[in-house]
């Protein structure tokens, strides 16, 4: 028999060797880059929290939230910072999706600013580069018509566009991300004269903590603060962007700048074990293949001790992935224009047969579940901003001009970054077809998470392309099945698959060597992507609700900041 020193100390060692090892088959945790560390990606407040990808636009929110604005005043003064902050990824020139939780009237609002094709675009033309991948911009049309709706006016509106003129006037260091979305968009950024003075002045690159500034751009905004949203789609600016446009053979006319429809909608509704999630509905892709994943998960039991990195959970969440996603091939796509089976596609029952058509031991080659077909690649590049107000109202919104810097073109004189968003429709699927102003379909999944008591629980959302369901959904099941904190959640190493290509994509190192080999012997295909890029896997904004505090988690995959008080 062992002496007990000897019995205790085995004891401890066996103890300790046991919890590394559940630990670390659980969640593998991404590095921080630019030298911080994870907690500083994390805030806690007990009535106010924004989490934003920039501190200066954090800072501007929460600015506004403390002269007593609502999450929507802030949600529009840090839509404007954005656009200065990030012309890689956002801006004027673009569009995008945002939710609204108006606590005390216990309802959810969806409004969709999406792009569209111009009047003259039609189903059998060739979209190429350049002009002609601009759609008609939408991003001032949505924040205006937000406030008109929404707002408190506490703040008025020139007071939630001025600290964005400010920012462009007086410039800001160039970060790690713009530095490195410049450098690989050089080529493009040099085809165009008034991109190549902005982003290449003098010809250079601009290195990490040069000042950045954008004189034009602040002019366009200081007519917009002036004369509210008309400003964008009339006078100087409007003549500038149709001018442009057509210079470099783009379709772009008055007429489609005022084209003036509704953009308030009905989100999305479904449930997860116990918790109703709100999200986006089409022609944003995100809720629906978000909801339908999660419901296929549904009919399978993880238990916690199982992990969220273990080969069986991956494989399950794979071939869940798999199966909405080829129905967001099939079916997904402007609902003005086609049929959308939502309440089929979100069903229990269609969910249960899904389900057991997944196979425990392998993994169901996509061509198996349908014809082969290419489909149009969607970008990366967006930002997303999750906000909460003194009064428990919420925001979440993710918005994009589609590639890194859009087209490449700026319309001159106005520092207005153009879109290339007519490059996400698809000539594979009918449902996604080019139509004159048809909007493209698209990822952006910005949602709420209600706790079994009807409380508003989670404020999400992420960036990345098709990488945003997978990363929202990762993050949802990360804390409601495997019960781990917020920070965990969002910090965790992620991947993803959809329909096409058929393979599963994961971040460096995510998973252990037995894990990956039981995959392949599964039949999955496994692409490891860079880390080091400027389109990692999503890049989430999480609050989150613990007893009474906000925990707000910027991804550390990025330059984010969340702040509360």
């Amino acid at each position: 028999m062992l002496p007990f020193f000897k019995r205790s100390s085995f004891v401890l060692a066996l103890f300790f060797t046991i919890c590394v090892s559940s630990c670390t088959s659980k969640l593998n945790l991404v590095e921080p880059p630019y030298g911080r560390t994870l907690k500083s990606y994390q805030a806690k407040g007990k009535e106010i929290m924004v989490v934003t990808p920039n501190k200066e636009a954090t800072d501007i929110g929460l600015s506004v939230l403390e002269k007593g604005g609502t999450a929507v005043d802030a949600a529009i003064a840090v839509s404007f910072a954005l656009s200065v902050l990030r012309p890689q990824s956002t801006g004027l020139g673009g569009g995008g999706f945002m939710l609204y939780y108006d606590k005390k009237e216990k309802k959810t609002t969806a409004f969709n600013f999406r792009e569209f094709a111009p009047l003259k675009a039609k189903k059998e033309m060739f979209l190429g580069k350049g002009a002609l991948s601009i759609a008609v911009p939408r991003f001032i049309a949505g924040l205006g018509d937000i406030y008109d709706k929404v707002a408190s006016k506490k703040v008025p509106w020139p007071d939630l566009v001025q600290p964005s003129i400010d920012l462009a006037l007086t410039g800001f260091p160039v970060y790690p991300n713009l530095a490195q979305a410049i450098r690989e968009k050089e080529a493009l950024l040099s085809n165009d004269r008034p991109s190549q003075q902005i982003f290449l002045p003098n010809g250079k690159l601009p290195k990490e903590g040069d000042i950045f500034l954008q004189k034009d751009l602040a002019k366009t905004l200081g007519v917009i603060a002036e004369k509210g949203w008309s400003g964008f789609y009339e006078g100087f600016v409007s003549y500038a962007i149709v001018k442009t446009v057509q210079r470099g053979g783009g379709l772009i006319t008055v007429d489609d700048l005022w084209h003036v429809e509704s953009i308030e909608t009905t989100p999305i509704e479904g449930t997860y074990r116990g918790y109703k999630i709100v999200s986006m509905p089409p022609p944003s892709s995100g809720g629906v293949t978000l909801l339908e994943t999660l419901n296929i998960l549904e009919q399978f039991h993880f238990g916690k001790q199982l992990g969220g990195l273990k080969s069986r959970t991956v494989h399950i969440v794979t071939e869940a992935m798999r199966r909405a996603f080829l129905d967001r091939s099939r079916y997904l796509g402007d609902p003005n224009f086609v049929k959308i089976p939502v309440k089929g596609l979100l069903s229990k029952d269609y969910a249960k047969g899904l389900a057991e058509s997944i196979q425990k031991s392998h993994s169901t080659p996509s061509n198996t579940l349908a014809p082969d077909k290419k489909l149009t690649g969607e970008s990366q590049s967006t930002v997303h901003f999750s906000i909460v107000d003194r009064e428990g109202n919420a925001v979440a919104s993710t918005q994009t001009i589609n590639s890194l810097f859009g087209s490449g073109m700026v319309a001159e004189g106005t520092g207005v970054v153009l879109n290339n968003e007519m490059d996400d429709f698809s000539g594979e699927s009918e449902a996604n077809t080019i139509e004159a102003w048809k909007k493209p379909l698209s990822s952006m999944a910005p949602t709420f998470v209600f706790n079994p008591k009807g409380e508003l629980s989670m404020v999400l959302g992420s960036v990345g392309g098709p990488k945003i369901i997978s990363s929202v959904l990762q993050t949802l099941v990360n804390q409601i099945d495997f019960g781990v904190s917020p920070l965990t959640a969002v910090a965790a190493k992620r991947f993803h698959h959809q329909y096409l290509p058929d393979e599963l994509q994961i971040e460096e190192e995510i998973f252990t060597p037995p894990v990956a080999n039981q995959l392949k012997r599964m039949g999955h295909t496994i692409q490891s992507l860079s880390s080091h890029s400027t389109t990692p896997m999503g890049n989430v904004g999480l609050i989150k609700k613990i007893k009474k505090e906000w925990i707000g988690v910027a991804d550390p995959r990025g330059e984010g900041v969340a702040n509360g008080k």
